[in-house]
């Protein structure tokens, strides 16, 4: 049986206190997405290609939502075995901000949103 330490942050309202490790491979998945959003491709020792770049991606002038949602899949089929198992997808709104538009990204696996980022 497949076990991953458990990553959820203590804020998440799906938080479960005092437990170190998930046997879940949906909770799996989760860790894995939340991985190569958060980060920066160079980041990660040994695999230079891993993560979206998200302040690049989203603040450039020629930018749109289905050049994120292009490249979040290519990193889903890339770095998370459980895609197979799971339909996993990105949907990218942009909301006009009072200082600068902001950016909502929501993950859905098996048409369930699962996870909501607000990039400001």
């Amino acid at each position: 049986m497949l076990k991953e330490l458990y990553c959820r942050n203590f804020q998440d309202p799906n938080y479960t206190y005092e437990q170190l490790e998930t046997n879940s491979s949906l909770e799996a998945a989760l860790t894995k997405i939340r991985m190569i959003i958060f980060t920066t491709p160079g980041d990660i020792l040994g695999e230079p290609r891993l993560g979206l770049d998200l302040e690049r991606r989203l603040f450039q002038l020629n930018f749109n939502n289905k050049d994120l949602e292009t490249a979040f899949n290519a990193q889903i089929s890339r770095y998370i075995p459980e895609a197979s198992t799971y339909n996993i997808r990105m949907q990218v709104t942009f909301v006009p901000g009072s200082v600068r538009d902001l950016a909502y990204l929501d993950i859905y696996i098996d048409d369930v949103r699962q996870l909501g980022v607000v990039v400001r």
